[in-house]
C-alpha cells in the first residue's frame, strides 16, 4: 500500500484546512441525536445486564437488540475521526498525540477512579492493584473496553483515509471488510468447523481478547470512514429516504428478535442465541446505525438554521445532551453499580421485578450521570473526566469556516482578437441575461445575470 511520507497532502502539518477546491467542513450538529441514542442505549444495555439477566429470556432478547450499543459508537468514531482529519489535516505525529491524548487521559483518569471504587466496594487488598492497572489500562475496566479498541483504530486510521483517498474502489474496500468480518465472526463462533484455525485464535486470543481486538470491530470503523469521505453524497440520499430507512431499520429489529426468538425455542443457550457476532446481529447493527443516523439528521433539519450556527447548548437540548454523551459514558458505570448497591443493601433488589429494577437502574443512572457531567464541565477538569469537549471543537469548526479562503478567484483571461475594436454603441442588457464585467486593465472577467437596475 506503500507509505505515508511526510509531504503526502494527508500529513503535510502546514495545511490547516481542506485541500484546495475542497468545501470546508461545518461541526456535525446532525450527530447530535445519534450520539444521545447510543450513549442512553449503552446504560440502557448495561442496566439490563446489571440485572442479573442469564437465565431470563426477554431480558436477553433486550440485551440482543441493545448490543448494538458499542458498535454504533464504532461507527461514530470512525466517522468523526476521519471528518476531523479531512477538515484539519494534521501531520502523523500531531494527529495520533491529539487523539492519544484527548482519550487517553480521561480513559486514565477513570481507571484510576475505578481502581479506588474497587478497592472500596468489594474490599480488593492493596497488592492486588498492580495486577489491576496492568489488566485494565491495557483492555479496559468494563465499559472502557471499547476506548482500547479505539486507540487501535488511532493507530491505523491515517493509513486507512490514504487508502480511501488514494482509490475510488470503496464499495469494494467496504465488501472485502465485511466479508473478513462474517468469516472472523463464524470462525469464532463456531470453531469446530475451522479445526485448522482454532489453535490460532485461541493463541491471538490469550494475546489479545478478541473481544477488544479491532480485528473483531472492523467493518464498524471502515463504514465510518467511508461514510466521513462521501458525507455530503450520504446525506443527499439519507434526506431523500430517511423514513424508509428507519421503516427498514425497525423491520430488521423486529426480524433479529424473531430469529433470536426461534433459536431459543429449538434449544439454542441464552448466551449463543445473543451473540453478537452472528450475521443476524451485524446485520441489525447496521440497520439500527443507518436509522439512527436518519432520526438524527431529520431532527437537526427541524431546527432550520443555516450550516455551521452554534445550536442552543442546555440539558434539556439535543446538542446539550450530546455534549455529555462522553462524559457520561466514562461514569455511568460508577453510578449504576453504586445503585445497584444500594438497593441490595437496603431489601428492595430481591423484592422488585426485573420489569422495575431495570427502569430504576435506568432512569437514575442517566439523571445522576449527566447532573455530574454538567458540573465537571464547568469546571478546569472538564476534558479530564468528561473526554474531548464538544463546545472547543465546535469553535475550531467555526473559527475554520470564518477563515478567508485560501484559493483565490481564478481571473478569466480574455483571448487576444485581432479584429478593429468596435464602435457599435454598448447594448443595454435585459434581467436575467448573462453578461461579463471587464476590469479596469481589461483582463479580468466576471461572469453573472442582471437582476434588475
Amino acid at each position: 500500500m506503500g507509505s505515508l511520507r511526510r509531504t503526502d497532502p494527508l500529513v503535510r502539518s502546514d495545511q490547516v484546512g481542506p485541500r484546495p477546491g475542497e468545501r470546508r467542513r461545518p461541526y456535525l450538529e446532525t450527530l447530535n441525536l445519534y450520539r444521545v441514542l447510543a450513549c442512553a442505549a449503552v446504560v440502557a444495555n448495561h442496566a439490563f445486564i446489571w440485572s442479573n439477566m442469564s437465565t431470563n429470556v426477554v431480558g436477553t432478547g433486550f440485551i440482543t437488540i441493545l448490543h448494538l450499543s458499542r458498535y454504533t459508537f464504532f461507527f461514530l468514531s470512525g466517522l468523526v475521526v476521519v471528518y476531523s482529519q479531512l477538515a484539519h489535516p494534521r501531520a502523523l505525529r500531531e494527529f495520533w498525540k491529539r487523539r492519544y491524548v484527548q482519550l487517553g487521559v480521561p480513559y486514565l483518569a477513570w481507571t484510576a477512579i475505578y481502581l479506588v471504587f474497587a478497592l472500596i466496594t468489594i474490599s480488593a487488598a492493596w497488592d492486588e492493584v498492580g495486577r489491576f492497572l496492568r489488566h485494565n489500562i491495557l483492555l479496559g475496566y468494563s465499559q472502557l473496553y471499547a476506548a482500547s479498541v479505539i486507540f487501535q483504530f488511532y493507530l491505523v486510521a491515517p493509513a486507512l483515509l490514504w487508502l480511501l483517498r488514494s482509490t475510488r474502489r470503496h464499495s469494494a474496500i467496504m465488501a472485502v471488510s465485511l466479508l473478513f468480518a462474517f468469516f472472523l465472526d463464524y470462525t469464532l463462533l463456531y470453531p469446530s468447523w475451522f479445526p485448522a484455525l482454532a489453535g490460532v485464535e485461541r493463541a491471538i486470543n490469550s494475546v489479545l481478547p478478541w473481544g477488544r481486538s479491532l480485528l473483531t470491530y472492523q467493518e464498524f470503523f471502515v463504514a465510518g470512514a467511508l461514510v466521513a469521505v462521501h458525507f455530503d453524497e450520504v446525506s443527499a440520499f439519507v434526506s431523500r429516504y430517511q423514513w424508509r430507512i428507519v421503516g427498514l431499520g425497525a423491520a430488521i429489529g423486529g426480524l433479529t428478535v424473531l430469529w433470536y426468538a426461534v433459536l431459543v425455542d429449538t434449544g439454542t443457550s441464552l448466551g449463543t442465541a445473543s451473540n453478537p457476532v452472528q450475521a443476524p446481529a451485524v446485520i441489525w447493527f447496521f440497520a439500527a446505525i443507518a436509522a439512527m443516523f436518519a432520526l438524527s439528521q431529520w431532527w437537526e433539519q427541524r431546527r432550520r438554521v443555516p450550516s455551521g450556527s452554534v445550536p442552543r447548548l442546555g440539558v434539556t437540548t439535543c446538542a446539550g445532551l450530546a455534549a455529555l454523551t462522553g462524559g457520561v459514558w466514562f461514569c455511568h458505570n460508577l453510578f449504576l453499580t453504586s445503585l445497584r448497591t444500594l438497593l441490595e443493601t437496603i431489601g428492595v433488589w430481591g423484592r422488585l421485578p426485573w420489569e422495575a429494577i431495570v427502569p430504576i437502574l435506568f432512569v437514575v443512572t442517566v439523571v445522576v450521570s449527566v447532573a455530574f457531567v454538567s458540573l465537571v464541565l464547568r469546571t478546569p477538569l472538564r476534558w479530564v473526566l468528561g473526554g474531548p469537549v464538544r463546545a472547543e471543537q465546535r469553535a475550531e469548526y467555526a473559527q475554520d469556516l470564518a477563515r478567508p479562503s485560501p484559493v483565490p478567484l481564478r481571473p478569466i483571461i480574455e483571448p487576444p482578437t485581432t479584429e478593429p475594436p468596435t464602435t457599435e454603441p454598448p447594448r443595454p442588457v435585459t434581467e436575467g441575461e448573462p453578461y461579463t464585467a471587464v476590469g479596469v486593465d481589461g483582463d479580468r472577467a466576471i461572469g453573472g445575470h442582471r437582476h434588475g437596475p
